[in-house]
C-alpha cells in the first residue's frame, strides 16, 4: 500500500475545499452521526482521517481515531455549538469502537486517550477493536511513560487523574454484540479488507435510529448485517473510471485494479449492495477520487450512475 513517488498528491483534492459543516440531522432526533474526519491516507488540511462520533441522548460514542482527531471534534463542536459542544467535551469521551488497525484509522489513538484526560476525564479509556487492540494500547502506554509520570505525579497534577489515565482495551474476535447500554447497541460485523483477520463495520441500535458505519473494506462477510435497513450507512468510496491515475496498488492499471478492489468496493458494487439492503440514507467518506485535473464532482457523478437513493458526500463536521 505504498504511495508512489513523486508529488501528484500536491496537486489533487487537498486544493479544494468542499465547504461548511451541515446540519443533516431529522428533526427530534435524539440519535445523531457526527463526520469527524471525512478523509483519508493522503494529508489533506480540509480533510482529518476517518473518525466519527455517534451521540443517542447523553452520551458520546466515537469511531475510529484518524490523523487530526482531536482537532476534528473541536471542529465539529464548534460548527454547531448549541447542538454538539456539551456532547463532545473531552470528559464524556470515554468510548472508541476501531473497524481496523491500519495506521490511518488508529493514529490519533494518543490524541484520544491522552487530552481528553488532560482536560478532564475522570475514568479509563474504554477501547474495542480487533485482536491486536490490546497489545496496541499496552505499547502506548509504555511509549507515552514521560507524559504518564509527569501529568499523574508532576507539579500541580490533581488528584482525580492518578486513576483515570488507563485505557480498558476489549478485544473483538468474531461478529455479534460488543455493547449495550439504556442508549444503544453496538454489534460489530465481520468484512472483508485485503487480509485482515478482524476488520468490523459497527451497527448502532438506538430508540429512533440505526446507523451503519462500515469502515474500510469489501462486502464480502457480513456488512449486509450492519446495514440491512439502516437509517444511515456510512462507506467508503472508490473511483473506478480514474483507477489508472492512482498513486498506489501497482505499476499498471491491473496491478492497481488488483490490489485496490482486494481492499475497496467499486462504485457499482456499493449501489447495489446499498439497495439489495434498503439502506435509507448513504453516507459516502475516505473517499479516493482521482481525477486529473482534479474535479470534485466526478467521484459523485460517477456513483450516481448506478445508485438513485439519497446520498451525501460527507465533510469534516457534518452532523446526520
Amino acid at each position: 500500500m505504498t504511495p508512489t513517488r513523486g508529488t501528484p498528491w500536491l496537486l489533487s483534492e487537498i486544493r479544494f475545499a468542499p465547504g461548511a459543516p451541515r446540519n443533516l440531522a431529522p428533526d427530534g432526533a435524539t440519535t445523531l452521526a457526527v463526520v469527524l474526519g471525512s478523509g483519508g491516507v493522503t494529508p489533506n488540511p480540509h480533510r482529518h482521517g476517518p473518525s466519527a462520533a455517534v451521540i443517542v441522548n447523553d452520551s458520546t460514542y466515537l469511531i475510529d481515531a484518524g490523523e487530526g482527531v482531536w482537532r476534528s471534534l473541536a471542529w465539529a463542536a464548534v460548527s454547531h455549538p448549541d447542538l454538539l459542544a456539551e456532547h463532545l467535551a473531552p470528559y464524556r469521551l470515554t468510548r472508541l469502537f476501531l473497524t481496523h488497525l491500519h495506521s490511518d484509522h488508529t493514529i490519533g489513538l494518543p490524541a484520544v486517550w491522552l487530552m481528553p484526560w488532560a482536560y478532564g476525564r475522570e475514568v479509563p479509556l474504554e477501547v474495542y477493536g480487533p485482536v491486536g487492540t490490546r497489545s496496541l494500547m499496552e505499547h502506548l502506554e509504555e511509549a507515552y511513560q514521560g507524559d504518564l509520570q509527569e501529568r499523574r505525579f508532576g507539579p500541580g497534577a490533581p488528584e482525580r487523574m492518578v486513576d483515570a489515565h488507563k485505557t480498558t482495551p476489549h478485544e473483538i474476535k468474531d461478529s455479534g454484540k460488543v455493547y449495550e447500554d439504556d442508549n444503544v447497541k453496538i454489534e460489530a460485523f465481520h468484512h472483508a479488507h485485503g487480509s485482515f483477520e478482524q476488520n468490523f463495520a459497527y451497527r448502532f441500535t438506538s430508540r429512533d435510529r440505526v446507523i451503519a458505519w462500515a469502515g474500510d473494506g469489501r462486502v464480502e462477510g457480513q456488512l449486509d448485517k450492519a446495514a440491512q435497513d439502516a437509517d444511515l450507512f456510512f462507506c467508503e468510496l472508490s473511483t473506478e473510471d480514474m483507477i489508472a491515475n492512482a498513486n498506489w496498488g501497482g505499476e499498471t492499471v491491473e496491478e492497481k485494479a488488483r490490489t485496490i478492489w482486494s481492499y475497496h468496493i467499486r462504485p457499482k458494487e456499493l449501489a447495489e449492495f446499498a439497495t439489495e439492503v434498503n439502506v435509507k440514507q448513504l453516507v459516502t467518506m475516505h473517499e479516493r477520487n482521482y481525477t486529473d485535473p482534479y474535479e470534485p464532482d466526478a467521484l459523485m457523478e460517477e456513483f450516481k450512475r448506478h445508485y438513485s437513493g439519497t446520498v451525501y458526500s460527507a465533510r469534516d463536521g457534518d452532523v446526520f
